[in-house]
């Protein structure tokens, strides 16, 4: 007889999905599973066996490994994710079951077939077939509407419809040989299932489509399919938008109609509840709040005889608790929240949920895995290094250091974490009054407070770890020869980060925009950190093309500002395209009443006025005059390394990390602060 959780009862308690006995309610549900040999043949690899034996390890209670082909015609470049269409796979995936099961979770994986998606990249491939379909697969010829120049596909034919139904059920039946406990079948986020079922998609008037009933009929088949290939004793569940947020596709009234009708005709055992066919609302941003999709779930629980699984951006076992108990669902699932920390159940099992590394939607995962890139986290290196760095690896040291760390940044903190944690004596000094660098700044931007939770959590833990952490204390050449003559370290860590430039210096033109000592100008982490107010006429200038310069921008205006945002790219946010945050960027734009200057570069500073020169008109002879009572620059940045030569000098063991090497993002100075911090 099992005891009830005293703070997560519901959420810790077992349950059975078709007489699977699950020890909780916590699915780590299907996300690119990117850890495969390559994107053609898709087996998964020793990697991706760490890596979903590190997610069991932490305590779920069901794994299902995210959306796998189960057909050559279903490949979509960039994703290089795994595949299921042949008996080549079942080896791999036994030893990924082998792993999960060894930990006591139980395993699933997702079916899928892109449909239109399908882009062409990885099937012109030289390396690939020759007799690859150089076009996607769809019920309709129907443009895909999400991207420009966007892929227009094939109408499938019914002897192309039967044979990707029957590639359902021949993976299923794979996937069953390599001993995993389910299945699941791809029926959302616009992919083919869902674009079977879908009017905005399904065009077609025969047999596949022309009215709600007929466009049912390829899900159900492909479930039937799935059933028959698994047998009685495997779970087979769906996964479904509740709404589409997309005009002419289907809402939730719709969807309830679907999930009725599907329980009546299949045998299935579960349903998965997520929303949005663009990944604006798959890959939702940091301001969403926790558990947002509820609400969305609830009409399909009231009407649902299975076990609803439900998502939302949670990151607390308390609002996961919440949820449960409430009755919007039956389970909760965390994809982005376990890339972050894959012992989330763990820690709150144990009581700890203080210590979870709580995601913080940076969406650096969604941006990799589009990049054909292994899927990261920003602040979690050990992902996607499990086998090395995993649970376990962080061993004592024989002989502790006392260790110096100038700067609390991501780099810094990290470093004091690991190292901490390894036994070392580490003081951190950090010249501001709080700690977090880069990440405590741009979380002063609006709708980025967040972000601030990457240098809180690493300082805690740092601290938790034995660090010292003292802030206010600015470090220069004077105050260096106290410091080390207090601390008599054996070893000192330079991570004092970088600063935005205030003169507009950047790569185009390599030097600073001319006059720009005539001017008032500030670098946007100036404006963040309100050691500078712009009023009046503000010009942001933007060469980063990133979340900073626009937020900036909104953060002014809201303030009382005039404000125009330049770039010289085409665009605004360019870089923000992958991470999905355009789409909550531009309307705060929009909202703030910012003027948005593309194609267009500062030439020049006059005072209070700037003049910006179109870029695309090479004889510099088409320009623009702008009032500016302030320029705000989002442009280079500067390494802040003054330390170095001093500690060169003084023979001190040092190192030098983080943006006080280069400038970077996050991600890379959280990455060689635990690098380092494993080495010392």
């Amino acid at each position: 007889m099992s005891v009830s959780h005293p703070d997560y009862p519901t959420l810790l308690s077992p349950w059975s999905i078709r007489g699977t006995e699950l020890r909780n309610r916590v699915v780590f549900p299907p996300t690119c599973p990117t850890w495969v040999d390559n994107p053609w043949s898709g087996r998964f690899t020793d990697q991706a066996v760490a890596y979903y034996r590190e997610r069991a390890a932490g305590g779920v209670g069901l794994v299902i490994i995210g959306a796998t082909h189960v057909h050559p015609s279903s490949l979509a470049a960039p994703l290089a994710i795994g595949s299921i269409y042949d008996d080549r796979a079942i080896e791999p995936l036994a030893a990924v079951a082998e792993a999960v099961h060894a930990e006591g979770a139980k395993l699933s994986i997702q079916l899928l077939h892109t449909g239109v998606r399908s882009a062409l990249a990885f099937k012109q491939d030289t390396r690939f077939d020759p007799d690859a379909e150089w076009y996607s697969r769809a019920p309709s010829q129907i443009p895909l509407g999400e991207a420009p120049g966007s892929l227009t596909p094939k109408a499938m034919d019914d002897a192309e419809i039967e044979e990707v139904i029957a590639a359902f059920g021949t993976a299923a039946a794979r996937a069953t040989a390599a001993g995993l406990d389910g299945v699941e079948l791809h029926l959302s986020h616009g992919y083919l299932p869902w674009q079977f079922l879908s009017p905005l998609y399904n065009h077609r008037d025969d047999a596949w489509g022309g009215d709600a009933e007929r466009r049912l009929a390829f899900p159900v088949r492909c479930l039937e399919e799935i059933r028959a290939a698994v047998g009685d004793d495997a779970f087979v569940g769906y996964r479904i938008n509740s709404t589409s947020f997309w005009p002419g596709d289907l809402e939730t009234p719709d969807i309830v109609e679907v999930v009725q009708q599907l329980e009546a005709r299949c045998d299935v055992d579960y349903v998965s509840v997520s929303a949005g066919v663009h990944h604006a609302f798959i890959h939702t941003p940091m301001h969403f709040e926790q558990g947002w999709e509820r609400d969305l779930a609830s009409p399909i629980k009231a009407v649902s005889g299975k076990p609803v699984l439900m998502v939302g951006r949670i990151t607390e076992p308390e609002v996961a608790e919440r949820m449960l108990v409430e009755g919007h669902g039956d389970a909760v699932c965390l994809g982005r929240q376990l890339f972050a920390d894959p012992d989330w159940v763990r820690k709150a099992t144990e009581r700890r949920p203080q210590d979870i590394r709580r995601c913080v939607a940076a969406n650096l995962c969604w941006k990799t895995a589009m990049q054909g890139r292994r899927v990261q986290c920003v602040y979690n290196p050990e992902m996607g290094r499990e086998a090395a760095w995993g649970r376990g690896t962080l061993t004592p040291v024989a002989e502790p250091k006392r260790v110096l760390v100038i700067g609390g940044g991501p780099a810094g903190l990290e470093y004091a974490r690991v190292a901490g944690a390894r036994g070392h004596e580490v003081t951190v000094v950090e010249a501001a009054a709080e700690v977090g660098g880069h990440a405590l700044l741009q979380s002063r931007l609006p709708t980025r407070e967040e972000y601030g939770r990457v240098g809180r959590w690493l300082g805690e833990q740092a601290v938790g770890n034995g660090a010292v952490i003292r802030t206010g204390e600015r470090v220069d050449e004077p105050a260096l020869d106290a410091l080390l003559d207090e601390l008599a370290p054996d070893h000192v860590v330079l991570s004092t980060g970088s600063r935005a430039v205030r003169d507009g210096f950047q790569g185009w033109t390599a030097r600073p925009v001319p006059g720009w000592e005539s001017g008032r100008t500030a670098g946007w982490d100036e404006v963040a950190e309100g050691s500078v107010t712009p009023e009046g006429r503000v010009v942001v200038i933007d060469e980063q093309s990133d979340a900073i310069a626009p937020l900036t921008a909104v953060m002014l205006a809201q303030r009382g500002a005039e404000v125009s945002l330049v770039t010289r790219w085409p665009m605004i946010g360019m870089e923000t395209i992958l991470d999905v945050y355009l789409e909550w960027i531009y309307p705060q734009l929009y909202a703030a009443g910012v003027e948005m200057v593309p194609d267009h570069w500062i030439t020049a500073i006059a005072g209070e006025r700037v003049t910006l020169s179109l870029v695309h008109d090479h004889s510099g002879q088409t320009t623009r005059e702008l009032a500016a009572d302030w320029v705000v620059m989002a442009t280079a940045r500067r390494s802040q390394d003054a330390l170095r030569a001093p500690l060169l000098e003084r023979g001190v063991s040092f190192e030098v990390i983080g943006d006080a090497v280069a400038p970077r993002g996050t991600y890379e100075a959280v990455y060689e602060g635990h690098r380092q911090g494993r080495k010392l």
